[in-house]
């Protein structure tokens, strides 16, 4: 299954999504990795979030002219 797939068949209009680069508390790379860590209001339940978090990396520069065509 693709990632496009699954979020439709989950529901586009019910996907969140949350960029690292505004929630990021911290980024820091040693060794040719990168740690990032950052803040999220879900909810912590007995099983980790309430609701599951998925990373998702896309093209910058591709997302952000994305997103200017999208704006008024």
């Amino acid at each position: 299954m693709t990632l496009s797939e699954l979020i439709a068949a989950y529901g586009d209009d019910k996907v969140q999504f949350q960029k690292l680069d505004d929630c990021a508390d911290s980024m820091n790379m040693n060794n040719g990795h990168t740690k990032i860590t950052f803040g999220t209001p879900e909810r912590i339940g007995p099983s980790g979030t309430d609701k599951m978090g998925i990373v998702v990396w896309m093209d910058r520069e591709r997302v952000a002219e994305i997103i200017a065509a999208d704006k008024p």
